[in-house]
């Protein structure tokens, strides 16, 4: 039953953010149209690459280190993230891109979702994850507060109202994992950037091979489709997202868990896989077509369930490959993934726009489960 739980918590707090964005992005479109919203977006995306590399794959090097060396958790936390920190200047690229005002408020935000991110890896391994659920819903009530009250769209009034979200989750972490209450003990050492060099590599490999879409959709498209876009697309990955959610409360136990009990595991995610997908997908349609009125054909919303559908099948494929420590496969499927995603995107997107991104898409992703099969299976003959 407290597995049921943890289980229930770590999906609902991971599902937490998605949605939330996923709401305000679909409130911030009714209120101040496609256009204006389309201009947080392209902002906001700057901001989360800088972030992601500034993560330099901290959580799951962490998780990783905690599982072997349990006394020394907070030393490792502490070390990994002032270590990391002295990537934060690489911020300033923002200043090149945006007027002073808002790229001084995007490097704010940049530090913020720094911190925030780090304590992730706390989070999954002490499996806190109710504090997190709630530092969601204050941070997206933060957010829909600043939605209520703006009369008129200001891009720099949303970037304060995103920075005072991002404080309040940071508080509510820190009064959760009761940090103050740890020795502050680091070593800061570019040794720790080297030694998550590799998950970095994997990370980066999968966020090309999984966001390079909306980046090319902002510089081909008008902000108004990329706005249009970033909806449909965020649905379709939080369903996308569900088959890892689902196995995260195990993934510090995963060093530790025979194969088979890692088989029954994924032949259970096979079985859950079809009817989560297409119950996903009409919910999705209803929300798009019926209330966010994006006037879609189906054909949409089936590429969509088939984009989400092949990481049920391969997302334990991956954690046995990080098990034997065999990161190196999982940048190369992720670099294949990206290539065959880049091109078929720069093929179609002129004619087909959002269909043809969303076909390259899916057919990248079924690429992906191709070779993570056929390498499962070359490694048990």
């Amino acid at each position: 039953m407290n597995r049921i739980i943890t289980i229930g918590l770590n999906t609902a707090r991971g599902f937490a953010s998605p949605v939330f964005n996923f709401l305000i992005a679909i409130l911030g479109i009714k209120f101040f149209g496609k256009e204006n919203w389309g201009t947080l977006i392209n902002v906001m995306l700057w901001i989360f690459f800088i972030v992601f590399s500034i993560g330099w794959g901290n959580r799951e090097y962490l998780i990783r280190a905690y599982s072997k060396q349990p006394s020394k958790i907070y030393y490792a936390f502490y070390s990994n993230l002032f270590s990391r920190s002295l990537l934060l200047p690489y911020a300033l690229l923002l200043f090149i891109f945006f007027p002073k005002n808002i790229a001084l408020l995007a490097v704010i935000m940049v530090i913020l979702m720094h911190l925030y991110n780090a304590m992730d890896s706390l989070v999954v391994y002490h499996q806190v994850f109710s504090a997190q659920l709630i530092a969601e819903v204050l941070s997206f009530t933060t957010i829909i507060c600043g939605i209520f009250l703006s009369t008129s769209f200001n891009l720099e009034s949303f970037l304060q109202w995103y920075c005072l979200a991002f404080l309040t989750k940071i508080i509510c972490l820190i009064i959760a994992l009761k940090l103050w209450k740890e020795k502050l003990s680091f070593t800061i050492s570019l040794n720790e950037l080297k030694a998550g060099a590799s998950f970095f590599l994997l990370g980066l490999s999968g966020w090309l091979a999984s966001k390079i879409d909306v980046y090319i959709i902002d510089f081909y498209l008008p902000k108004a489709r990329l706005s249009e876009y970033q909806l449909l697309i965020t649905a379709f990955l939080m369903l996308q997202a569900l088959s890892a959610y689902l196995i995260i409360p195990f993934t510090k136990h995963l060093y530790r868990l025979s194969d088979d009990v890692v088989k029954k595991m994924q032949k259970k995610l096979y079985i859950i896989a079809v009817p989560l997908v297409s119950i996903g997908c009409f919910a999705i349609y209803i929300v798009m077509e019926y209330f966010v009125k994006l006037q879609l054909h189906s054909w949409y919303y089936c590429i969509g369930g088939l984009i989400a559908l092949p990481s049920f099948f391969y997302t334990l494929d991956i954690m046995k490959l990080m098990k034997k420590h065999q990161e190196r496969k999982i940048i190369l499927v992720n670099c294949i993934g990206f290539v065959v995603n880049f091109i078929l995107i720069l093929i179609l997107i002129r004619t087909y726009e959002i269909y043809g991104v969303l076909l390259s898409v899916c057919i990248s992703q079924w690429v992906t489960l191709f070779i993570y099969k056929l390498t499962d299976k070359k490694s048990t003959i």
